[in-house]
């Protein structure tokens, strides 16, 4: 019975899932593999590229930061100004003139301040410098070194309106170098939007660039607002102000995005230039790639699905017409041929259970009608025993008649009349041991003597081993008959020797039944075994019923041969295969 397949076993499903698993599984592993590679690639090249740009900006801004301590050295230097402050009275309006052509000289610079013992001056931001905490500053500095100021917000009045500004500065000691004497302070400011506009193409990329001073104070950001916060608590802090690698990315988690930040320090006050970015944004265009990588992979997968799914169909189909056929021969239908419209395997396949079922149908035809032919022998048999078994019962009441009348060799013939009566009459068995084969001939034997006058003698040749071997019934009597009737007259005296012999090997048994009688004409021999196969033609006896039973209860390939040549003899063969002695009296 064909069972019932599972739906994940089927052979359409496998394809389906094999070709997904080959499809997918490669193309997933092989996006990662390759974005993974893309993102490490591309990481190392703009990180060089931003190291770079970030270089060369911090280099702008350290020349701007230069050119005004230079010029706050100038300032410093002048002796106009240094001649004022160390007069006795000092004339605020000529100081006011001397930092107003300073600052006239410089577009870079909004404001010049000074805050010395007998005053405070201002000119352009009017930024003046609380005193409180500002000289304890500049005494800390080194001798006249420079100072730079965070950036501060100041709201500047423009005509009628005030507007806020956002101003570092650098502050210096005023000292004449002549005298060592220390007037006070000087500080230069200078517009934030100056450094903002340095760095402002970093940020083109849509990444956020600022400066912060060594303590992480945010001197200059595009978000005003930012300005004079402290980037302490960020998490790339710690890596920046401890580190000293510049050429290495910091990559952190802000907010539950995933960021880079690259820096730069700057030489002129030890600022640091810092741009970072989301990695989102740096790689935009990988992911961009990717997707549309992914995407077209994910439709060409579907379309080699679909492909696979058709292909699969189109081969399936003829299995599955091939299985229900199938089905329906295994109901008993033979009269079933499948057809499968195909140019390839399943085409022969079809064809080839096609002949196999042919092939069933002609071999069931076959054993049925052989079997019917077995059971019509033995009904006619069944038949033909009645006869017998009267004539058996009636010779055992004639015998002991005559061994009472002292008739010895009457009651010996009857005797061995009996014993071949008993073993035809035994109609369960169509195996008997080829002994009782024997036993049976020899009793024949006897009789045949009393009617030739023993005219002929019978030789058997057969081992112990041999000897137990079953065979069917009755196969020797007809030999050995025609071998008496036809060759007493020709041979004197006629000799019938019975060999056997077998090869346990091959699982043959050979019994030749060899005479030196007058032969038998070729034609008769071509004739023997060709009679019709009908009830009335085997119940005759004869060469050629001894034949048809061989090969009804042993296969085609047994039976009898005839060798024979005029005036020479003949050799009846008798070829039957070597059976068990256990379990094969039937068959």
């Amino acid at each position: 019975m064909i069972k019932k397949i599972k739906f994940y076993k089927r052979l359409r499903f496998q394809l389906i899932l094999i070709g997904f698993l080959l499809i997918f599984i490669p193309l997933v592993v092989i996006s990662i593999l390759l974005s993974q590679n893309f993102k490490s690639f591309f990481t190392d090249k703009y990180s060089t590229v931003a190291y770079q740009s970030l270089s060369e900006t911090g280099e702008k801004i350290d020349y701007l930061l230069n050119d005004v301590e230079r010029y706050s050295t100038t300032i410093l230097s002048s002796q106009s100004l240094l001649s004022t402050l160390s007069s006795d009275e000092i004339n605020d309006r000529e100081i006011n003139d001397l930092l107003r052509s300073f600052l006239a000289a410089r577009d870079d610079i909004d404001g010049i301040s000074m805050h010395v013992k007998k005053g405070n001056y201002s000119i352009g931001t009017n930024k003046i410098l609380q005193e409180t905490g500002f000289d304890t500053l500049i005494m800390e500095r080194e001798y006249g070194k420079p100072f730079w100021l965070p950036t501060e917000k100041i709201n500047i009045r423009i005509l009628s309106g005030i507007f806020p500004r956002y101003y570092f500065s650098v502050a210096r000691r005023i000292i004449d170098y002549n005298t060592l004497e220390d007037y006070g302070a000087l500080v230069v400011d200078i517009e934030e939007v100056l450094l903002e506009q340095a760095y402002t193409n970093l940020s083109s990329d849509g990444s956020e660039v600022f400066i912060t001073d060594s303590n992480g104070l945010i001197i200059s950001h595009p978000d005003k607002n930012l300005i004079g916060i402290r980037i302490n608590q960020t998490p790339y802090y710690q890596s920046m102000f401890t580190g000293d690698n510049f050429n290495e990315a910091i990559y952190y988690n802000m907010h539950s995005e995933e960021r880079v930040a690259f820096y730069d320090q700057l030489a002129t006050n030890d600022w640091y230039l810092i741009k970072t970015i989301s990695t989102d944004t740096l790689f935009f265009e990988i992911n961009q790639t990717f997707n549309y990588f992914l995407i077209g992979g994910v439709f060409y997968g579907l379309l080699l699905i679909l492909f696979l799914f058709s292909f699969s169909i189109r081969y399936t189909e003829p299995i599955l017409k091939i299985v229900d056929d199938l089905k329906m021969v295994e109901q008993g239908d033979l009269t079933v041929r499948t057809s499968v419209n195909t140019e390839n395997e399943m085409s022969y396949l079809s064809d080839s259970i096609n002949n196999m079922i042919g092939e069933i149908e002609i071999l069931i035809d076959r054993l049925l009608k052989e079997e019917r032919l077995k059971r019509e022998v033995e009904l006619e048999a069944l038949h033909a025993q009645i006869n017998p078994h009267f004539l058996y019962n009636t010779l055992n009441t004639i015998r002991w008649m005559a061994k009472i009348q002292g008739a010895e060799s009457v009651s010996n013939a009857i005797v061995a009349l009996v014993k071949l009566l008993r073993i035809s009459i035994n109609i369960g068995s169509d195996f008997i041991p080829l002994s009782e084969e024997l036993e049976y001939i020899k009793n024949y034997i006897v009789i045949q003597k009393l009617r030739f006058n023993e005219d002929f003698t019978v030789e058997i040749e057969c081992s112990e081993e041999e000897s137990h071997l079953p065979v069917p019934k009755l196969i020797l009597q007809p030999i050995i008959e025609n071998a008496i009737l036809y060759g007493v007259e020709f041979s004197s005296p006629l000799i019938i020797k019975i060999i056997v012999s077998s090869n346990f090997d091959s699982k043959d048994l050979l019994i030749e039944v060899v005479d030196n009688g007058p032969g038998i004409a070729q034609e008769t021999v071509d004739h023997i075994f060709k009679d019709e196969n009908d009830s009335q033609k085997l119940s005759k006896a004869g060469l050629n019923n001894v034949n048809q039973r061989i090969k009804l209860f042993c296969g085609d390939k047994y039976g009898l041969s005839v060798k024979t040549e005029i005036e020479k003899g003949t050799i009846v063969s008798v070829l039957l295969p070597v059976k068990e002695r256990e379990g094969e009296n039937d068959v």
